[in-house]
């Protein structure tokens, strides 16, 4: 008895080997597959997709070729001259919709003065690329591109298909990309849900400890402009009623008074899952910060940050300011931009009148460049949530899987209008540090995190798709 029970241990042992070295002998060549990727993406970020104008023609194009040339199926949307958008898929079984990967092609201005690589060259120094659009969002579109190739190269059978969508004009709101697609090329994507940006592996910013945010929401986009209207002249001779006091009158009581405090469920709840990690007492302060007092003291001491208190309130920034073409003149107009952002919740309308009423000056008249959306969180549960949290689990071992809000808007906001669960998962690590560089001066991104991200990726598409699952 003794024996046979030995014999079927080295048995199931040997099994077990011999499925191990099957696995090994089918997995991926991730050293040739990094090789390639890494050209690629450095191709891919020396096309200036700079936006406005929002021409993404060309680097489209690029990503079409390489699909093209592993047999991929794909399409390509021109919503206006030069704003293309791509779809590809692998299609899976009849009736059963697909797994979306989102990203864009487009990027914000680089000043290149600035740089100390210029923003397009993608120069590859001391284990990082550097270039406009590094992170934010072309590293995103490559490790959608290769998931693909490895899936379409390795002939992986799936129950569930896999696309890959790149869009124009995210930078600018969407309206020319993934808004347009939404509205007008619906069927051609149609997912059951989405990753796209928003979130990354990071680290607590109380105890320092890894955490993986995961964007089910994000702040709603309100853009402002003012005009302040009043009697051009000569610089020379100051007067009451120059549109440039008027406007700068009006910024201060509006910067002077931000809107309140307010907790919104999303963030309740990523608070409830960070106070098991953090010392007393903030994390008994965090178990209840939906009580106003904690709230007020946290926001006084550990959450006091510019970006954590972005999350707790309705925000207002001037960003834009505009008055005389010439020193000398006084003009008859000023204008003045406002990038506010919205928490989950508020009421736009509300929120327009709280602002008119700080303003205070029938001179100044206000329009927006940009309604806020009326999307609802993506819920932090279902299929999708289940393998991120595996995938973060395996990949980045340690993180804790936070749901979090992004305080800038991005293209998921339109595929949760559908009802689309959509969420912010670039498998990267980054500090503080690091992601202030996107949208801003040497944005770069290391080649060991595209790895990573590659190899997250692929892992979430096999779990979710992957018909051995």
């Amino acid at each position: 008895m003794h024996s046979a029970r030995l014999g079927f241990g080295f048995l199931a042992i040997a099994m077990l080997a011999f499925a191990l070295r099957a696995q090994a002998a089918s997995a991926p060549d991730w050293s040739a597959i990094d090789a390639e990727a890494l050209g690629y993406y450095r191709a891919y970020l020396r096309f200036d997709t700079t936006d406005p104008p929002d021409n993404t023609s060309q680097a489209i194009a690029y990503l079409k070729s390489l699909l093209d040339k592993d047999g991929i199926e794909n399409q390509t949307f021109e919503s206006v001259p030069g704003a293309v958008n791509l779809v590809a898929r692998i299609p899976g079984p009849p009736g059963v919709k697909p797994f979306l990967m989102m990203s864009h092609a487009d990027v914000v201005p680089a000043v290149a003065a600035d740089w100390s690589h210029p923003p397009f060259s993608a120069d590859l120094d001391g284990g990082y690329v550097w270039a406009r659009g590094a992170i934010d969002n072309k590293a995103h579109g490559i490790m959608a591109l290769m998931t693909l190739i490895i899936i379409k190269r390795e002939k992986l059978p799936l129950r569930r298909g896999i696309e890959m969508m790149v869009n124009a004009d995210e930078e600018a709101g969407g309206a020319d990309g993934a808004q347009w697609m939404v509205k007008n090329h619906w069927n051609a994507i149609d997912p059951a849900f989405a990753v796209n940006e928003g979130g990354s592996a990071g680290f607590d910013p109380i105890s320092g400890a890894p955490v993986f945010r995961v964007a089910v929401a994000e702040k709603n986009v309100d853009w402002l402009k003012l005009t302040a209207r009043g009697q051009s002249g000569h610089g020379s001779v100051p007067t009451a009623d120059n549109p440039t006091l008027i406007l700068i009158d009006a910024l201060a009581r509006v910067v002077k008074r931000q809107p309140d405090l307010r907790l919104t469920p999303v963030m309740a709840h990523a608070f409830a899952l960070m106070a098991p990690h953090e010392q007393s007492p903030i994390s008994f302060e965090l178990a209840h910060a939906n009580r106003p007092p904690m709230l007020e003291a946290l926001s006084r001491g550990p959450l006091h940050s510019d970006s954590m208190q972005a999350l707790l309130r309705d925000t207002i920034t001037p960003t834009m300011l505009r008055g005389s073409a010439k020193i000398n003149v006084i003009p008859s107009t000023a204008t003045a931009g406002l990038d506010c952002r919205l928490l989950p919740g508020t009421d736009p309308s509300a929120f327009l009148e709280s602002v008119t009423k700080l303003i205070g000056d029938r001179r100044i008249t206000i329009d927006h460049l940009q309604n806020p959306a009326s999307a609802a969180p993506s819920p932090d549960s279902g299929e999708l949530w289940d393998a991120i949290n595996r995938v973060v689990a395996r990949d980045l071992p340690g993180d804790v899987v936070l749901p979090w809000m992004t305080t800038g808007g991005t293209d998921s906001r339109f595929l949760r209008e559908k009802g689309v669960p959509s969420y912010g998962f670039i498998p990267i690590v980054l500090n503080a540090r690091e992601e202030r560089r996107f949208h801003g001066v040497d944005e770069r991104l290391s080649v060991k995190n595209l790895d990573l991200g590659i190899r997250a990726t692929y892992d979430l598409a096999l779990d979710v798709c992957g018909a051995g699952k």
